[in-house]
């Protein structure tokens, strides 16, 4: 995917969104510390970890890119 239509999705994100993604794909946090950094179940915080990435491969998708390699779990 173009390096700008990716930020363009990621800028689309919600500052919080934003932060997990980044805490999660950027930092390395796993689940656990991300969870307890926010107060939150950790079973709360995955379902919403993919609903992100879900959401940013629709929207890319739609753009005529595929970011699935980009997209770790």
């Amino acid at each position: 995917m173009e390096r700008g239509r990716l930020s363009a999705l990621l800028r689309d994100l919600t500052q919080p969104d934003r932060v997990l993604l980044e805490w999660r794909t950027v930092d390395g946090w796993d689940y656990a510390t991300i969870a307890f950094q926010l107060g939150i179940p950790r079973a709360d915080l995955v379902k919403r970890m993919h609903r992100i990435r879900t959401d940013l491969r629709r929207k890319a998708r739609a753009l005529g890119a595929d970011i699935a390699a980009t997209m770790t779990v």
